[in-house]
């Protein structure tokens, strides 16, 4: 396909002719007996044609859909009547199987022919959604022109889905409908979307309170589509003509349906029978699920789909943090809520404002104590630890604000992260905590230099780094401890996580260089790479622990060749001071960065050979 696509599709479209001639014909033979519809093939041997006949239809329809890729770009318009000769086949074999519904037929082998018409019909689904991108060019070429062509296509597509939106469909064809109807809404985005009849039929499907609930993911899906036919721009038509106004309304609307049941949880404490507090738990879940989904797929868009989606959600968001404080104890909630105001920071945070910002800030820091992020943590197990993630990565988005708005919060975060959560963690695994404490640490000092080095930037170049007026300096040493206990720590991820951290904070913000940092735990960062190296423990990061040796050792290279190296050596267990002075020797005094972590790589070994001789000796033969 890639080297000859002209060639594929036609041997391909032959093909699939073929089996669509059978699977079309299919109509001949079904029977209806009241209110059930059977298929009217019996025989085995017929049985056994149409099953291979289905499944080759299935892998071809797959193929055509992965051959949209081949009509759009530069070859549009060369190859455009056959792409549309595709999709309108594909239109009309998902309007067929809506129409003969081979997800309820009754057929003479269940087991097999059942999942196979099931399969076409998802197949032929996912092949036009694969066409969407194609749609979307035709779209924009035919748009002043309001093809009826494209129209037509558009709502016979629509057509199809009503049908397999429901309960009793398979979750495979109900999924399969439901990504078509994302794509169109998403891609396409055509301006008469929200006035075909199937359309509002699906609206009217999801906001209905008396409608049976649709599995969790086919909601998510469904409301994220007609959210995003209300939210995301026209393509091509000028703000003034995108109906702001009207769809702002109708989003309001649908997010007031989506949202019925939670709202009705304003000002009520959680029930105290289990299968009640299980059913309310239910509703915050799936609504959260819902409204984190459809913000998540604004965030990136422009600043009036933004405004919009916030009007709408504005009070299902106040209500959240009303109700916060009552499921705290409850981290599966809990959890489904952080995930939610987080979607909210990342998307929202300009939407939002500061007031409500610091509110949620203020009530978050004071629900977590000390005892609250212990039982998390240690009791919960995975639950407990992801609301703490959730947490960790909400202040992350927090400390990387650029403006003056958060930064009275700096204070009480980092005693959080320090006073609090730290030492919970510090001598347990939980690796996923960690990495998230210590992204927060990373991103505050890094996006927060000022807070512990206030001084201009001038005044900083004339001094080379040197003697910086430095303010809140327990808690930077506190940090740089912590950063430096996780290098004694065997998780290997963590571990290239921070030393990376360290090694952006030299280069952007000369880390290595302050006075602070040169006297107190440039000596202790060095000497524990170095006996990292020693004993192997992480060997795949052998290059990256070189040159973060080399970075910190240049600062001043005639202290790390003079000073450092002999202490170092006179502190290492199982030499003699013959083998120490060989290997000081040894050791180059060169400054470039591969002579440099060459001759330490060469301290290493040398190093650990001499030990491993040594250990290997009658005792008494080497006086150490």
């Amino acid at each position: 396909m890639e080297l000859l696509p002209t060639h594929a599709f036609s041997t391909l479209f032959a093909a699939l002719q073929e089996n669509l001639d059978v699977y079309l014909g299919l109509q001949r033979c079904i029977v209806n007996t009241g209110a059930e519809q059977r298929l009217n093939v019996t025989a085995e041997n017929d049985c056994r044609r149409l099953h291979c006949s289905l499944r080759d239809l299935s892998s071809l329809l797959q193929a055509v859909g992965r051959l949209a890729e081949y009509f759009i770009g530069d070859v549009f318009e060369a190859r455009f009547n056959d792409a549309l000769t595709v999709v309108e086949r594909l239109v009309k074999v998902t309007l067929y199987g809506s129409e003969i519904k081979p997800y309820n037929m009754e057929t003479a082998v269940p087991t097999v022919l059942k999942p196979d018409l099931v399969d076409v019909h998802a197949q032929s689904l996912a092949a036009l959604q694969a066409y969407s991108h194609w749609l979307a060019r035709f779209y924009s070429e035919v748009q002043h022109q309001n093809s009826q062509q494209f129209v037509s296509i558009v709502s016979s597509v629509m057509e199809a889905l009503p049908p397999l939106i429901s309960t009793k469909v398979q979750e495979k064809l109900l999924l399969s409908a439901c990504h078509l109807l994302v794509s169109v809404a998403t891609t396409v985005r055509p301006v008469f979307l929200i006035n075909i009849p199937a359309v509002q039929k699906v609206f009217s499907r999801v906001t209905d309170s008396s409608a049976q609930r649709l599995p969790e993911e086919a909601q998510v899906l469904l409301c994220r589509a007609l959210s995003n036919v209300l939210l995301l721009p026209w393509p091509n038509v000028p703000e003034g003509e995108q109906q702001w106004a009207e769809r702002s309304s109708h989003h309001a609307n649908l997010l007031n349906s989506l949202t019925r049941d939670y709202r009705h949880l304003k000002g009520t404490a959680p029930p105290q029978r289990k299968g009640q507090l299980e059913a309310t738990k239910r509703v915050i879940c799936q609504t959260l699920g819902v409204l984190k989904d459809i913000v998540e797929n604004i965030s990136g868009e422009g600043t009036k789909s933004r405004q919009i989606c916030y009007q709408s959600m504005q009070e299902s968001a106040q209500l959240s943090l009303a109700l916060f404080p009552a499921y705290i104890h409850q981290s599966d909630v809990t959890e489904e809520m952080l995930s939610f105001f987080l979607a909210l920071f990342q998307g929202l945070r300009v939407q939002m404002g500061v007031p409500f910002t610091e509110q949620i800030i203020q009530t978050f820091l004071n629900m977590f104590t000390r005892e609250q992020l212990a039982e998390s943590i240690l009791q919960e197990g995975s639950a407990g630890c992801h609301v703490v993630e959730k947490f960790l990565k909400i202040l992350q988005v927090v400390v990387q604000e650029p403006g003056p708005a958060f930064k009275p919060f700096l204070p009480s975060i980092l005693s959080l992260c320090m006073e609090q959560l730290y030492p919970i963690i510090a001598e347990r695994p939980s690796p996923d905590v960690k990495a998230e404490l210590f992204e927060l640490l990373f991103q505050m000092l890094h996006h927060n230099w000022r807070y512990f080095y206030r001084a201009s930037v001038l005044a900083s170049v004339h001094r080379e780094g040197g003697d910086e007026p430095m303010e809140n300096q327990a808690q930077f040493v506190g940090v740089m401890q912590a950063f430096g206990q996780s290098f004694l720590q065997p998780d290997i991820h963590l571990f290239k996580q921070n030393l990376g951290y360290l090694e952006t904070l030299n280069s952007k913000h000369k880390l290595y260089h302050k006075k602070l940092f040169r006297a107190m735990m440039l000596p202790q960062f060095v000497s524990v790479l170095l006996q990292v190296l020693i004993h192997k423990s992480h060997d795949l990061l052998q290059e990256e622990i070189g040159i973060a040796v080399y970075n910190m050792a240049s600062v001043d290279f005639s202290t790390f060749f003079s000073a450092f190296l002999p202490e170092f050596l006179a502190g290492c267990q199982g030499l003699d001071s013959g083998q120490k002075n060989v290997l000081a020797r040894n050791f180059k005094m060169e400054r470039d960065l591969p002579s440099f972590t060459q001759s330490v790589h060469r301290l290493v070994n040398d190093l650990r050979y001499y030990r491993l001789c040594n250990d290997s000796l009658p005792p008494g033969t080497v006086k150490l």
